[in-house]
């Protein structure tokens, strides 16, 4: 490819990576608005942190909507600039909500738009329009919304200590907004649309002629009730259920005798490990198979959990295994995306994914929850890292199954 003919995928790249960091990176860094909501409204921090579960929860349920939408012919520009107002109209209802409980309907009004700028709509976009270097280039959008989150919470900080958490959240929403604006306004869905191919389309083409290796994707039946079904399913649950574990990081820091400080390096160190990995971990994708890739990953995170279980070291120690433990994230976003469009292919990928995003959502919603409750209930953390570990053991069974799946091809011997 020339110079010119390269331009549309740099653009259409770097375009999706700030959307990335937009929608992605800053809801990372929502948790600074519950104190300043609760103060302002009267009203303990569980009753603010409700709107923020309904609005995952409604991205949840709407994703499938969203991608039926587009499977059903509407343009993702129409589609977008609809969820694009949404989250305008619902962002300023709830920075200016006199109560809880218009904040709590804005919320899932917030989360209906977000369906259509979500972790779906990101990879679709990438899936699109590259064959060569997918993983690679998701890996590198995803990074980026860690970097955004990083970048955001000191600066929406400084800014509710001097506008207020009302003026400061109207900011928050209009930059938002200016990340999604180049995507919907100069990207089409997909390069067909501008009279473009797939990046390295014909150079995956001649590999794959050239080559007996496993294919790129498989192409198999998205059909709910099979065992590759329930095998993915289950890997999902579980590798959500672990990374939900890091919204008690801080808390599990202190509940070992830690001060604060060290539970926000703690947080912190799993952000580092969430950025790294994601890069690591499409790399990886790209040069030796999703798989490999995702045990790579899924290894670092069990000798982290085990380590933060055992707990000795001292505090240099702790924030290793943090690191280790962030790596988990790179599975939870990167990998499931990669591993459902392996198995079911690009034409299905939209439905199929749609489905997991909806057992992400209810499962990241609960997971926070259940793990305060288990504390409450054992006065530790301990039993909770322990179940973490065992869901790590449970998805790594899932894996090798789909593995098998995958390498046997048990389907075609029975044709």
């Amino acid at each position: 490819m020339n110079k010119q003919s390269i331009l549309p995928y740099i653009k259409v790249a770097v375009f999706v990576c700030l959307m990335a960091c937009g929608t992605m990176g800053l809801p990372n860094a929502y948790g600074v608005f519950y104190t300043p909501m609760a103060d302002g409204l009267g009203v303990g921090r569980g009753a603010i942190t409700l709107h923020m579960s309904l609005s995952n929860l409604a991205i949840g349920f709407f994703t499938p909507v969203m991608s039926r939408s587009i499977a059903g012919g509407h343009k993702m520009r129409n589609i977008m600039t609809v969820a694009s107002t949404l989250i305008l109209v619902s962002g300023a209802a709830i920075a200016l909500a006199p109560n809880t409980m218009v904040m709590n309907l804005a919320a899932i009004v917030r989360g209906i738009g977000f369906a259509a700028v979500s972790m779906l709509v990101i990879t679709l976009y990438i899936g699109n329009w590259f064959d060569k270097g997918r993983g690679t280039i998701t890996g590198i959008a995803l990074s980026g919304s860690g970097i955004g989150s990083a970048i955001a919470s000191p600066i929406v900080t400084a800014c509710i200590q001097r506008f207020g958490y009302q003026m400061a959240y109207l900011g928050y929403v209009g930059f938002t907004l200016l990340t999604i604006l180049p995507v919907l306004l100069l990207c089409p869905l997909t390069p067909q649309e501008v009279g473009l191919t797939p990046f390295g389309a014909q150079e995956q083409a001649a590999e794959t002629k050239q080559s007996d290796s496993e294919p790129t994707d498989l192409g198999l039946s998205f059909r709910i009730f099979t065992p590759t079904f329930a095998a993915l399913i289950t890997f999902v649950l579980c590798i959500v259920l672990i990374t939900s574990l890091s919204g008690h990081m801080a808390s599990l820091a202190q509940d070992y005798g830690y001060t604060a400080q060290i539970g926000a390096l703690l947080l912190s160190a799993s952000m580092v490990g969430n950025v790294f990995s994601k890069f690591a971990l499409g790399a990886i994708a790209d040069r030796f198979g999703v798989f490999k890739a995702i045990v790579c990953s899924l290894t670092t995170t069990i000798c982290g959990l085990v380590l933060i279980l055992l707990n000795f070291g001292g505090q240099g120690a702790l924030l290793a295994s943090g690191f280790l433990f962030g790596t988990n994230f790179s599975i939870g976003s990167l990998g499931i995306s990669l591993l459902t469009r392996h198995l079911y292919g690009d034409a299905q990928y939209s439905t199929a994914y749609s489905t997991m995003s909806l057992v992400t959502s209810v499962a990241s919603a609960l997971g926070v929850t259940i793990a305060g409750f288990a504390f409450d209930i054992t006065g530790s953390y301990a039993a909770v890292i322990a179940t973490g570990i065992a869901l790590a053991g449970i998805a790594a069974g899932c894996l090798a199954y789909l593995h098998w799946r995958v390498t046997t091809r048990p389907w075609e011997k029975k044709r």
